[in-house]
């Protein structure tokens, strides 16, 4: 006997491969936005530190890069000192409760952070945090 053959009058896609893409995506660019909102250097090597501890959110500080020759990064540029002390002023007029994390390459001599701590506390910031990994002990 003979087996009479179907026709479809339209095909039809499977949506399950779809939709899991469409969310593999989301995923994907909502990491990269709160990646973004922070100003990772890659050139900056953070020291290990035994007690370090990843911070809850960042994306309400601002951030300055010291990068290992000693210049100052602020933003993607790079700028003087005199500059750092000028953007974090206007930076504290805009947001009263700024905070800053200080991003040190492990190499630079502690004078360079000392520097940035005296442009916070000339602008009139208080509440810095220090990058740093965790040593792999802990």
């Amino acid at each position: 006997m003979k087996r009479e053959k179907k026709f479809k009058d339209h095909a039809e896609i499977d949506m399950a491969p779809l939709i899991d893409m469409v969310f593999l995506l989301l995923i994907f660019f909502m990491c990269t936005a709160t990646l973004s909102q922070v100003d990772f250097t890659p050139d900056v090597v953070l020291p290990v530190a035994p007690r370090a501890q990843v911070p809850d959110d960042l994306r309400d500080r601002g951030t300055v890069n010291i990068l290992p020759d000693g210049k100052f990064m602020i933003a993607g540029k790079y700028v003087s000192e005199k500059e750092m002390i000028e953007i974090m002023k206007e930076q504290r007029e805009e947001n009263p409760e700024l905070k800053l994390y200080l991003r040190a390459n492990k190499e630079v001599p502690f004078e360079k952070v000392k520097q940035v701590l005296r442009a916070c506390a000339d602008a009139g910031i208080y509440d810095i945090i220090f990058g740093a990994f965790q040593s792999p002990s802990h």
